[in-house]
């Protein structure tokens, strides 16, 4: 074997694979032919799919590719042996669709619509800027260098608007599935700064640059600014100022507080009012001024003198301001008549007359003498003007005479009339006057004390107010009721109204009164005698009508001729309308401006009955009658009175228990029993 035997045999080994690989192509080669020769004739014979592409302007570019399953597109047909094959349709400018084919959809025509893909739009401002606000078609997108949105293709509108700068709008046309892509530039705005101050004259710095001194106009760009104003012996002020295009113009009013100092204070006595600048302050309490100015500082107190400093401090300096007051004094002369007691804040500090040396603050002067109403008097003393007061008291008893109300109605309703009789008269009657009766005694009184009487008889409404509900309308006079009855319910209603009351009463006896009290009672015999016979009268007059004993239609409640049979005598020719007791102020009112002091009910008054003559000569002051008794006296007619002598004035009579023809009247004293010293 020669050397070139190896060589040899590696050709033949080489030359033996490639004939191998030749015959697996060949074999591979037929087989696809076989195959494609089968679908050849097998498509033909399959139903084709058509496929409408939505909208038209996607149709001419569209594409239809068997994404799976086995067949062949041509042009818009699809031709498969597969029983679902899966299409995917897709045209420029448009969003992909895959699309599966049913069954029952082999052999028709197949609508696919493809949705547009939306264009891009990139805008960017020059310069760029972080805070600049977008918007797109009208609508507020976002704030940023840039502006990155999609939309559909077509015209859109851009705005972009930074504080600084111009707002810009721009019209982009957007491509289906393009980005396009904006530049613009953006104009600064271009405003005016004013600078004023006090005090003018101030340096001005904009950005740390000198700018000149106030009154200052600068114009400037758009943009954010430091401003720093300045003055001698005045706080530096700084500030930022905007310029922007919703405000161009900007103006700035400078107060620069002067460098600050600090007042303390150190007041004796305390308590009073301290004032610095005219503005009150807290001593307590450190207060801040400028400093290198002129400053007023005032203390005051009542009853001391004020003072008043100047001071000026220094820049940051801390100075205690010690304020003590000297006590003020002044004159006050004091001249009563007639002499009273002179009181100063309640302590005592003389009679009659004094010259008083009082602390120049707000005093109480007081005048007091016993029976006469007291004055009262305010003062504030003063060093530099005396005080000179000057008083006559009057008796307590002529102010309350003067304050008194001429009429008031009480708290259940009763009006009651204020008299002031201060006159002697006579009670009673001659021997020789028709009717006269032996119990009449002339007497000769002298009425003094100011006194209210009730304009009506109390009625059943108001007794029943105080011992539940009675028989008979409520605006019938009261009657059946005894003198006990009528005290009680006297000081019941004066408890009720807070006044003293005027019967002692216990056990259902009377064991005393109170002449000084002001509470409610029944009349003394000599005021209701003086009510019916002189009261509004120039004259005494034997009936409360007069001296006629004609009895006039309309006069009262009488026993008149309805009242026949029901009394002993009664009034001829005489009508009242009522047989027995009628409403209270039924009839017309006496002179003395009352009502029914003829007929409906005699009155309970005051007075223990007596028999005994008075003495010849004596004048009684405002009599109360006996001190004891075993009866009261009743006085005035009553619905049974049908003559002469009962229908007169002077008719009194003695009663122990209640009738139905007897009620009362109340009054009271104006006030207490009062004696000046």
């Amino acid at each position: 074997m020669n050397e070139f035997e190896p060589e040899l045999e590696f050709e033949k080994g080489l030359r033996t694979a490639r004939a191998r690989q030749v015959r697996l192509y060949i074999i591979a080669l037929v087989v696809l032919l076989v195959a494609v020769a089968a679908v050849a004739l097998v498509l033909p014979s399959t139903n084709a799919i058509r496929v409408t592409i939505l909208p038209p302007e996607a149709e001419p570019a569209s594409k239809i590719v068997l994404a799976e399953g086995i067949g062949v597109t041509v042009g818009d047909a699809v031709y498969t042996i597969s029983r679902t094959p899966l299409l995917r349709i897709s045209a420029p400018g448009f969003k992909e669709i895959r699309r599966t084919i049913l069954p029952e959809e082999r052999g028709r025509r197949v609508t696919v619509t493809l949705m547009p893909l939306p264009g891009r739009v990139l805008a960017r401002t020059l310069p760029p800027r972080d805070d600049s606000r977008w918007s797109f078609d009208g609508r507020r997108i976002m704030v940023g260098p840039m502006l990155d949105v999609k939309g559909q293709a077509g015209s859109h509108d851009v705005t972009v608007d930074h504080p600084f700068f111009i707002p810009v709008s721009r019209t982009v046309e957007l491509v289906r599935g393009e980005t396009t892509e904006v530049a613009i530039a953006l104009t600064p705005v271009v405003g005016q700064l004013t600078v004023v101050s006090q005090p003018a004259g101030a340096a001005v710095k904009i950005a740390g640059v000198d700018a000149g001194t106030t009154p200052l106009n600068r114009s400037l760009d758009g943009g954010e600014y430091s401003v720093t104003v300045t003055a001698p012996g005045r706080k530096t002020l700084g500030d930022v100022v905007r310029i922007t295009n919703d405000q161009p113009n900007v103006a700035r009013d400078y107060r620069l507080l002067p460098f600050a100092a600090t007042l303390q204070f150190d007041v004796a006595p305390s308590g009073g009012e301290l004032l610095v600048d005219g503005r009150r302050v807290d001593p307590e309490k450190a207060y801040q001024v400028s400093a290198s100015t002129d400053h007023t500082i005032v203390y005051l107190l009542d009853g001391y003198k004020g003072k008043t400093l100047t001071v000026q401090l220094h820049p940051d300096e801390v100075r205690t301001i010690r304020l003590g007051l000297a006590v003020d004094l002044g004159l006050v002369e004091i001249v009563t008549d007639p002499a009273a007691e002179i009181y100063v804040d309640n302590r005592l500090q003389g009679k009659g007359s004094a010259t008083l040396e009082l602390p120049a603050v707000p005093v109480k002067i007081e005048l007091r003498r016993d029976g006469y109403r007291e004055i009262i008097r305010n003062v504030v003393p003063s060093s530099t003007r005396p005080l000179a007061i000057r008083e006559t008291l009057l008796p307590e008893a002529t102010v309350l005479l003067a304050e008194a109300p001429r009429v008031y109605t009480n708290s259940i309703g009763m009006e009651l009339v204020l008299f002031e009789p201060n006159d002697k008269f006579v009670m009673g009657a001659p021997r020789h006057e028709i009717g006269q009766r032996a119990n009449e005694f002339e007497r000769h009184v002298w009425l003094t004390r100011p006194f209210y009487a009730a304009k009506h008889e109390t009625t059943n409404g108001q007794v029943a107010l105080f011992r539940g509900g009675r028989g008979g309308p409520p605006d019938h006079a009261v009657s059946g009721v005894s003198w006990q009855d009528a005290a009680t319910f006297a000081n019941w209603l004066s408890t009720k109204e807070g006044l003293v009351p005027f019967y002692d009463l216990a056990g259902g006896r009377m064991r005393g009164i109170n002449p000084r009290a002001d509470g409610y009672r029944l009349l003394s015999e000599a005021e209701w005698e003086w009510l019916a016979r002189k009261a509004g009268r120039p004259v005494r007059t034997i009936f409360p009508w007069g001296n006629v004993a004609t009895v006039q239609l309309g006069t009262g409640n009488i026993a008149d001729e309805s009242a026949n049979g029901l009394v002993r005598s009664f009034v001829p020719n005489y009508n009242d309308g009522y047989a027995r007791i009628a409403p209270v102020g039924r009839f017309a009112a006496e002179a003395s401006g009352l009502f029914d002091l003829t007929g409906n009910v005699s009155e309970w008054v005051h007075d223990w009955y007596s028999l005994k003559p008075p003495a010849k000569g004596v004048v009684v002051r405002d009599p109360l009658g006996p001190a004891f008794g075993d009866s009261h006296v009743v006085r005035g007619s009553s619905w049974r009175s049908g003559n002469r002598s009962t229908l007169r004035a002077a008719y009194r009579d003695g009663v122990s228990n209640e009738r139905d023809d007897v009620g009362f009247r109340i009054g009271r004293y104006l006030h207490g029993e009062i004696t000046p010293e």
